[in-house]
C-alpha cells in the first residue's frame, strides 16, 4: 500500500478529517490531500508526527530508510546513468569535505537531519540547504556525464 493511502486509512480509522489533521500539524488540507493522493509526501519528521497523533507506529507509515531514500530518488528519477555508483564516487570527490560528509551521512548512514546539524554544529536548516544543493549538483553532474557518454 502506498504511503498516502496508509495516512488516508489511519486517519479515517482515527475518526480525523483532512481539515482537523492539517491543523494539528501546522500544515493544509491541501497539502495532507496531496500526501494522501501520493502527488507528493511528507518528510520522516512529519511522518513521526502523524504516527503520534493517530496512535501508531512510524513504520505503519512510513519506514525511515524509504523516506531518505525517497528524497534522494526524487531528483534522481529522470535522470539516466550507466554507471551510477561510479558517478556517484566521482562527483563526491568534486565536493568540500563537510559537504561530502553531510550527504554521505544522510544518504549512505541514513542520519537525521537534526544529528547531521549537532555533529558539525550548523543549524539544521544549513544541513537542508547542503543537501538540497548537493542533490541539484549531482543532478546537473549526471546530465553532463551522460551528455558527454553520449
Amino acid at each position: 500500500m502506498l504511503t498516502g493511502h496508509k495516512i488516508a486509512e489511519l486517519r479515517m480509522k482515527a475518526g480525523m478529517t483532512q481539515e482537523q489533521l492539517a491543523d494539528k500539524l501546522y500544515v493544509t488540507r491541501v497539502m495532507v490531500s496531496k500526501w494522501e493522493r501520493d502527488i507528493c509526501q511528507p518528510d520522516y519528521a512529519t511522518v513521526l508526527k502523524i504516527a503520534d497523533l493517530l496512535s501508531v507506529s512510524p513504520d505503519e507509515i512510513m519506514k525511515k530508510e524509504d523516506a531518505v531514500i525517497n528524497e534522494l530518488y526524487s531528483f534522481l528519477s529522470d535522470t539516466e546513468s550507466s554507471d551510477l555508483l561510479n558517478d556517484l564516487n566521482h562527483f563526491l570527490s568534486t565536493l568540500r569535505s563537510r559537504d561530502r560528509s553531510v550527504f554521505v551521512r544522510r544518504y549512505y548512514f541514513l542520519e537525521d537531519i537534526s544529528t547531521i546539524a549537532d555533529k558539525y554544529g550548523i543549524k539544521e536548516s544549513n544541513v537542508r540547504t547542503v543537501l538540497m544543493r548537493t542533490r541539484k549538483k549531482f543532478k546537473k553532474y549526471l546530465e553532463v556525464m551522460n551528455n558527454e557518454k553520449k
